[in-house]
Order: structure tokens, then C-alpha cells, then sequence
């Protein structure tokens, strides 16, 4: 009786891990679907500043090319996980990051369980910061961003920011995404067609093309943290899924145990009954 009412208490304490799982993926997969609407929107609003910069290129003569002879360096931005049970996700994304690294570059990386991976990895780590965990957040961490790059540019000369995060593709496999946010080259963005009416503008040459390049590449951080925040919710739903059903094979193995118990529970109690039914005819 006492193995049968442990495993019994075993049991119930694999379907309350099991209803845990099972909120976490369901918080997983919700979370997914929320960073694939936001990244559609983020698409739109690229489009719509390289029409903004194709129309002030068109109008507007290109900038010079820096001539800064200071030393400068470089920035590697690593988008990792908040939290955990997203498998290797966050060495992923920092081996990519320590191959793409030069020597003087300053390591950056987002998200809190990344961090303290980076740092287990002996990173050097320049600076950290919280990654969001709702889609509502992800423009504050794309601001502190921006912020952050603007406040090394004031020590010493940064002339190359490389951002380095996981896009998940088709299913649940992701694969590190490396992308130039700095130097950014307004030579390449496309001009407007020379058959649409030429803008006004109101704001000077220097000012306006700012402005736009500003915008572009706080939506580029935008979008990457975007990416990186579906496919560290699509990693914890794979992990999740491959929890629930590791839970449901120990519940139906211990299912079977118990109704083996149970069984020989009952045989024993039968055998009890015969021999004390022998015991009273061989009395009688």
C-alpha cells in the first residue's frame, strides 16, 4: 500500500508539472503570433522611410564621405532570450557574435539569460539589458539601444555596428541572422521614379537626411529585436512541447505501474479471503 500511494502521489505531481507546461506553451505560442504581427508592421514602416530617403536622395545631394582620420572600432549587438528554457539558443547567437567579433569591438548583449550565458562563456561583455517579455516593450529596448550606441559614439569614433540575432524560417528551426546597422550607405537605398512630382521640403539637407537615417535604424533594431523575441518563444514552445510529451510517457508508464499494483493489491486481498475461508473449513 505504501508503493502504491507514493506512485499515486508521484503521479499528481507529473500532471501539475504537466498543466505548467502546458500554460507556458500556450504563453509561448501566443507570444509568437503577436511578434509575426508586429514584424509585418515594421516591414510596412521600413518601406515606408526608404521612399522617404529615395525622395530626399532625389532632391537633395548626397552627403561627403567621413573623413575622420580618429581611431575606431566597432559594436556587436547579440539578441539573446530573457529567460530560459529556450535549449542553446543563447550560445547560438554568441558564437555567431564571437565570429563576427573584431579586436577592440564591444560586446552588447540583450536579454538577462543571455547575459549571465555570456558571461558563464567568459565573454567580455561591454553592456547589457533587459530584454522585453511582451511585444509592447520592444521599443523601449530599441530606444535604450539607439541611446546606448550614441553614448559610445561620444567616447571614441564607431564605425561599424554589426546586430546579430535568430529569425526563425519554416518550423520550428531558427538560424542566426547577422546584419550591418553601421555604416549605413545612403548610396544604397533605391531612387524614387522620375515620373513622380518632386517633394517639398522644409528641413535642410543635413537635418532631413538625419532625421530619416535615424528613423531607419531604429527600425532596424526594431526588427531585430522582433525577430529575436519570436524565435526565443518559438524555441521555449519547442521545449515545451518536447516536456509535455516526455510528461505524458512517464503518466502513461506510470498509469500502467499502478494498475499492476492495483491488480496485485486485489490478489492479495483475494488470496487473504481464500485462506482465511480454508482456515474456518478446516476449523469446522
Amino acid at each position: 500500500m505504501p508503493r502504491l500511494a507514493q506512485l499515486q502521489s508521484r503521479i499528481r505531481s507529473l500532471q501539475e508539472l504537466g498543466d505548467v507546461v502546458g500554460a507556458l506553451r500556450a504563453v509561448s505560442a501566443a507570444r509568437v503570433q503577436q511578434a509575426h504581427a508586429v514584424l509585418e508592421s515594421i516591414r510596412q514602416y521600413t518601406e515606408v522611410i526608404h521612399e522617404a530617403l529615395a525622395e530626399a536622395l532625389r532632391a537633395l545631394p548626397p552627403p561627403p564621405n567621413p573623413s575622420d582620420p580618429s581611431p575606431s572600432a566597432g559594436l556587436i549587438i547579440a539578441f539573446g532570450s530573457e529567460h530560459g528554457f529556450v535549449g542553446g539558443f543563447n550560445d547560438r547567437v554568441l558564437d555567431v557574435a564571437a565570429a563576427q567579433r573584431q579586436p577592440g569591438d564591444d560586446l552588447i548583449i540583450v536579454g538577462t539569460r543571455a547575459d549571465l550565458v555570456g558571461r558563464e562563456r567568459h565573454e567580455s561583455v561591454a553592456w547589457s539589458c533587459a530584454m522585453s517579455s511582451q511585444v509592447a516593450g520592444i521599443d523601449e529596448v530599441s530606444l535604450r539601444l539607439m541611446e546606448r550606441i550614441s553614448l559610445a559614439s561620444g567616447h571614441r569614433r564607431i564605425d561599424r555596428v554589426t546586430l546579430v540575432y535568430m529569425r526563425v524560417a519554416n518550423g520550428p528551426a531558427a538560424r542566426a541572422i547577422t546584419e550591418t546597422l553601421l555604416p549605413f550607405d545612403v548610396k544604397s537605398v533605391p531612387r524614387a521614379g522620375t515620373l513622380r512630382p518632386k517633394a517639398i521640403f522644409n528641413l535642410t539637407a543635413p537635418v532631413l537626411l538625419d532625421g530619416l537615417v535615424e528613423e531607419l535604424l531604429f527600425a532596424q533594431l526594431a526588427h531585430a529585436a522582433t525577430e529575436s523575441f519570436a524565435s526565443e518563444n518559438t524555441a521555449r514552445l519547442a521545449a515545451m512541447q518536447a516536456a509535455t510529451d516526455n510528461v505524458t510517457t512517464k503518466l502513461d508508464d506510470l498509469a500502467r505501474i499502478e494498475r499492476e499494483l492495483r491488480q496485485e493489491e486485489i490478489t492479495t486481498e483475494l488470496l487473504d479471503v481464500v485462506t482465511g475461508a480454508e482456515a474456518v473449513t478446516e476449523v469446522g
